[in-house]
């Protein structure tokens, strides 16, 4: 297997699908109380564990076994209880995580389908709870990232960096590009693609629009797993289930909607509805839905059912208002990030548009498409992702948005198209519309829809890092470990500054000197402008990681 790969995504680790991830405790091998009040079988789990191991810490890190074998794994690991002084004592436990996890997947893996599909391990800003490792923060991402690329390479597991800390994100990226092979499985064209599109992010004016694909990572079904599925609700024979399959998929939906009203003639459309919305909601996201919600755009559009990518904005600190549905607030409406659901929610099942009536007949949302999209098409630039360019529903929108735009000599390139394989009919179809960016790869190992979806992932994820351009990590209280020479000194004369502004400065530019600050990681207090931390050790009744999460790091 060729080496892994190295995410870093915004998010929440109890909402990211992932194979294993890292539980942070104490020495007495217990996890913060709100993460016991998160996972309610959590303390049934650590009861009838032996985890005297990790207690004596003969161990460091310990995987617990739990009954539901599509669960993730959570892997049991240690944070130092008698003080942290150096980052460096942070390594042995996260390598101990990294063997036992990829140990534990890997196993698990080969009695399933999924044997040939690579581990994903999540993992939280270790070590960086409210024990003493807090102010090590920079150095410890430094640690902990070298340790992840060394493993990712040996083993061939991903690693997802989890955060939910700004700060740490946007550290997290400057120090992937400042890796030459951070985005080493991207062919030095697809990554040239990557960096052109972060570019019209950083600008403000790109805006994702999400098909199916988009949601498969987390377990949602396509469209012929979700016909599939509303065929054995429906109660089809198995001879029924087969010329059905001749039909075309908005075909195929309107037959199952009638299975539906001979089988509950008194409330049909509810139950097809319900049956629809049960097989798209899957409740955690996986790496597309959340690398997406980390993009710079303040408008996205999506033709799913599933709410993924709004728990995955919730997540990342980016909320949005679903358009139709919320009720924006009119103070901040223009400031405020929207997603556009064109084909309805599982939330709302009697919105989702499936069948082809359902098509015909949602003129309402068109208007929408057309009143949103219209005029924001002009100055910005969509990227299709987790389409296929023979579906009927991609056809539909380009044909809309085309219309909405003015035309122009030689064709109008209003978008990019994420493909997983290249067609040069394709290409001559729709080349004059859209810009198209195939998942190809010239290594015949890494062939197959599967790695060129994996690819995919790995392009998002270099797009995300390219296009954050904030430097909230400079300022940033307990950050200073983590930069390099020339960023302390620039830290070091801006926290001066600072200083020099925030006593008894009068100055009618103080508050625009305080706002620059703000950007850069500035907490408003009056700082000492020493950059290196000095040690510090707590008592094992201290907070520790394992109170990290819900917004503690």
């Amino acid at each position: 297997m060729t080496k892994g790969h190295v995410f870093v995504t915004m998010g929440d680790l109890l909402n990211f699908k992932s194979d294993a991830w890292l539980l942070p405790v104490d020495r007495r091998a217990s996890p913060g109380d709100h993460w016991k009040e998160a996972l309610p079988w959590l303390e049934e789990a650590l009861e009838i564990h032996n985890l005297q191991s990790i207690r004596d810490e003969s161990v460091f890190a310990f995987p617990l076994h739990i009954w539901n074998r599509d669960s993730s794994i959570p892997v049991l690991t240690a944070v130092p209880m008698s003080g942290v002084t150096d980052a460096e004592q942070l390594l042995p436990r996260f390598r101990s995580f990294l063997e036992v996890a990829t140990a534990a997947t890997t196993e698990r893996r080969k009695s399933t389908a999924e044997s040939a599909v690579r581990p994903v391990l999540a993992v939280p800003f270790f070590g960086t709870g409210r024990g003493g490792g807090n102010i090590y923060r920079g150095e410890i991402l430094r640690v902990l990232l070298k340790e992840a690329y060394r493993h990712t390479g040996e083993a061939g597991v991903d690693v997802v960096f989890v955060f939910q800390d700004a700060a740490a994100f946007a550290l997290a990226q400057q120090q992937r590009r400042e890796r030459s092979d951070a985005w080493s499985a991207l062919a030095p064209s697809l990554l040239t693609q990557a960096k052109d599109l972060a570019k019209v992010a950083r600008d403000g004016r790109l805006v994702p629009f999400m098909g199916a694909g988009v949601s498969v990572s987390a377990g949602a079904p396509n469209w012929s797993q979700l016909l599939q599925g509303l065929a054995g609700a429906a109660g089809l024979e198995s001879s029924e289930k087969a010329a059905l399959t001749k039909l075309s998929n908005l075909d195929q939906a309107d037959v199952l909607r009638s299975y539906f009203s001979d089988k509950f003639p008194l409330d049909s459309d509810a139950r097809f509805g319900q049956a629809v919305a049960d097989s798209v909601d899957v409740r955690k996201y996986g790496l597309a839905p959340s690398l997406l919600a980390c993009l710079p755009s303040n408008g996205a559009i999506t033709l799913n059912y599933d709410t993924l990518f709004e728990t995955a904005s919730e997540d990342a600190g980016s909320p949005r208002t679903v358009i139709p549905g919320d009720q924006p607030d009119d103070r901040t409406a223009a400031s405020q990030k929207w997603l556009l659901k064109l084909h309805g929610s599982v939330d709302k099942p009697e919105t989702i548009v499936l069948t082809r009536d359902d098509y015909l007949g949602y003129s309402a949302t068109r208007e929408a498409l057309s009143a949103l999209v219209k005029a924001h098409l002009i100055t910005h630039h969509l990227l299709f992702v987790g389409f296929g360019l023979a579906d009927d529903h991609f056809h539909e929108i380009v044909h809309d948005v085309r219309r909405a735009l003015p035309a122009k000599k030689g064709g109008n390139r209003f978008g990019s198209a994420l493909m997983l394989e290249n067609d040069v009919m394709q290409e001559k179809l729709w080349g004059k519309h859209l810009n198209l960016i195939d998942m190809k790869n010239p290594d015949p190992s890494e062939s197959g829809i599967a790695a060129a979806a994996r690819r995919l992932e790995i392009f998002l994820d270099a797009l995300v890092a390219h296009a954050s351009d904030s430097h909230s990590f400079l300022l940033a209280p307990h950050y200073g470990e983590g930069l390099t020479d020339e960023e302390a000194r620039l830290r070091d004369a801006l926290l001066e500054v600072a200083r020099v502004s925030s006593t008894g400065n009068t100055s009618s530019a103080a508050p625009v000197v305080h706002r620059v600050l703000r950007e850069l990681g500035w907490d408003g207090t009056t700082p000492n402008t020493k950059t290196h931390a000095q040690g510090v050790t707590f008592s094992p009744g201290s907070p520790t990681d394992a109170d990290v999460g819900k917004g503690l790091h």
